[in-house]
C-alpha cells in the first residue's frame, strides 16, 4: 500500500492519498544519489512527503516517481513541486527538505507549498500579465512605441536603434518588448543600467553573458531573450497607467540634476510597478508578494521563507538580496501554492485577465507574450524558468489544461530541473491516456 508503481502502470489512485514515500529513499541510493554529510544542521531525510489526487488523463505515481528521483539525484536542499488540472484542483503536490536549517537565522524550517521563495525569471511572467492589464485598464495601445512610456529627459536622447528600428522593424513598440524582440542582449554586460542601455543603444563593446566581447546586440525585430525586455517594465508601467501623476513627478524633479533626477524617478516607477502589480494581479486572488526577502524576514524572523545553499551538504545558507529595483526581470518572491493559484487564475478564469488577453501569452512561436512555446507528440507546452543565485524555478502550461510548478533553494541542479519536469509530465499524460481509453472501451455497454 501507498508504494510506487514501477514496471506495469497501475490505474491512477482515486480519492486524495498524503503519503510518505519511504521507498524513495532506497530507490534515490540504487539509482546512485549521495545524502548530504551527517550533521546537526544539515540533515535531510530523504522522504519526500505529497498529496496525491486522481486526474483523467495523468498516471500520478510515474509523475511523483520521476519528480523525486530526479531531484534525489540533484542533491538539492529543499524543494516543492505542484502539478494542477484544469480545475485548479491538486494532481500532485511534493515537498522535500529544508527550506532553512537549526545553523540559520530564523530556525530550521521544512520546505512546503507555503514556503516564500524568489522565483527568478519566472517573476517576467508576472510582469506581462501586469502589463496587458494596466494596458488594457488605462487605454494603452501594446503597439505604441516605448518611447511614449519613457522618462521624459530619456525620451530625446532614445538611441535610434529603439526610437526608428532597424532592417524595417520600425519603432521599438511595448508589444515587441513583450515578446523578446527589442533588440536588447540578455545581459546588462556587467551591470550597465537601464538607461545607458537605452541611449547607447546596448551596443557598448563589454563581455555579455554567453557572448564575446565584440558581439553585436541582436537586431531589432528578432526574437532573443533579454532580461530586459521585462525589466523596462518596472519603469514604463507606471507612465502607462499614471501619465498626468508622472508629470507631476517630473516637474518637481525639473530643477534636479541627472543624477538625482534618474534616483527620483527610479524610486517613483519602482513603488508605482509594485504596487501595480499587488493592486491588479495579486489583491484580486486574495495572495500578495515581495520583491525584497529582508522585509519577509523582518517583519517575520522565524516565518515561513528560504535561504540559499549550494547543495544539501550546506550547513547554513545565505539570505536573498533586495531586489526592490529589479524584481519586474525576475525576483517576486510568492510561495509554491500563490505560484500555482496566480497561474490557474490567468489560464483558467477571467478574474485577472479577459480570455482574449491571455490569449496574448500563449500566442506563436515569435508572438507570445512571456511564455516559450514547445510542441510535443501529446500536445503543445508553454514553459519559462528562473535561475538566481540559488534559486531554480520552473513552471508550465501543459496539455489538457494542467499547470505544474518546480522550485529549489539550491543551485547544483542548474538548467536539468526542466527537464525532470518535462519528461515526468510527458510520461505521466502517455500512461494516464492510455488507462482512460482502456477504461472507457471496459464500460459497460460500450459494445
Amino acid at each position: 500500500m501507498n508504494r510506487f508503481a514501477h514496471g506495469v502502470a497501475a490505474p491512477p489512485q482515486r480519492g486524495v492519498l498524503r503519503r510518505s514515500l519511504g521507498s524513495v529513499l532506497v530507490l534515490a541510493l540504487a539509482g546512485g544519489a549521495q545524502l548530504a554529510t551527517a550533521g546537526p544542521c544539515n540533515q535531510v531525510s530523504y522522504n519526500p512527503d505529497l498529496v496525491e489526487q486522481a486526474s483523467p488523463g495523468i498516471h500520478t505515481s510515474t509523475f511523483v516517481d520521476e519528480v523525486v528521483l530526479g531531484m534525489a539525484d540533484s542533491q538539492v536542499k529543499g524543494y516543492v513541486a505542484t502539478l494542477t488540472n484544469a480545475r485548479g484542483e491538486i494532481v500532485v503536490e511534493i515537498e522535500q527538505g529544508q527550506a532553512r536549517t537549526l545553523c540559520d537565522p530564523g530556525g530550521q524550517r521544512a520546505f512546503d507549498v507555503g514556503t516564500q521563495t524568489p522565483w527568478g525569471s519566472v517573476s517576467k511572467l508576472i510582469t506581462t500579465a501586469a502589463a496587458i492589464k494596466v494596458a488594457r485598464q488605462f487605454n494603452v495601445d501594446l503597439d505604441d512605441p516605448i518611447v511614449n512610456h519613457l522618462p521624459y529627459r530619456w525620451r530625446s536622447q532614445l538611441h535610434p536603434r529603439f526610437a526608428n528600428g532597424e532592417s524595417g522593424s520600425g519603432p521599438v513598440t511595448l508589444r515587441m518588448m513583450l515578446q523578446h524582440r527589442g533588440g536588447f542582449r540578455h545581459s546588462s554586460c556587467g551591470g550597465r543600467t537601464i538607461k545607458q542601455r537605452l541611449l547607447d543603444g546596448d551596443a557598448a563593446n563589454c563581455a555579455a553573458a554567453n557572448q564575446p566581447p565584440t558581439a553585436a546586440p541582436p537586431t531589432v525585430g528578432s526574437r532573443s531573450y533579454a532580461n530586459m525586455s521585462q525589466g523596462l517594465f518596472q519603469i514604463m508601467l507606471a507612465y502607462m497607467a499614471a501619465p498626468v501623476t508622472m508629470q507631476v513627478f517630473e516637474s518637481q524633479a525639473a530643477g534636479y540634476n541627472t543624477a538625482d533626477y534618474d534616483a527620483f524617478i527610479q524610486m517613483a516607477t519602482n513603488n508605482s510597478y509594485r504596487g501595480l502589480v499587488n493592486t491588479q494581479l495579486y489583491a484580486p486572488i486574495g495572495i500578495s508578494g515581495s520583491c525584497n526577502m529582508a522585509e519577509i524576514s523582518t517583519a517575520q524572523p522565524n516565518g515561513n521563507y528560504i535561504r540559499w545553499y549550494d547543495d544539501a551538504s550546506d550547513s547554513s545558507g545565505t539570505l536573498p538580496h533586495d531586489q526592490n529595483h529589479t524584481c519586474a526581470a525576475g525576483a517576486w518572491i510568492l510561495s509554491s501554492a500563490q505560484m500555482r493559484k496566480l497561474l490557474f487564475q490567468l489560464k483558467h478564469t477571467e478574474n485577472l485577465l479577459l480570455r482574449e488577453d491571455y490569449a496574448l501569452m500563449e500566442a506563436g512561436y515569435s508572438d507570445s507574450l512571456g511564455w516559450w512555446k514547445s510542441d510535443w507528440d501529446i500536445g503543445r507546452t508553454w514553459s519559462h524558468n528562473g535561475q538566481w543565485s540559488g534559486t531554480r524555478a520552473e513552471v508550465r502550461s501543459l496539455p489538457g489544461g494542467y499547470i505544474a510548478t518546480l522550485v529549489m533553494n539550491s543551485a547544483n541542479f542548474a538548467d536539468s530541473a526542466g527537464g525532470v519536469l518535462d519528461d515526468a509530465f510527458r510520461d505521466a499524460r502517455v500512461k494516464g491516456l492510455a488507462h482512460a481509453v482502456v477504461a472507457a472501451q471496459a464500460a459497460p455497454g460500450m459494445f
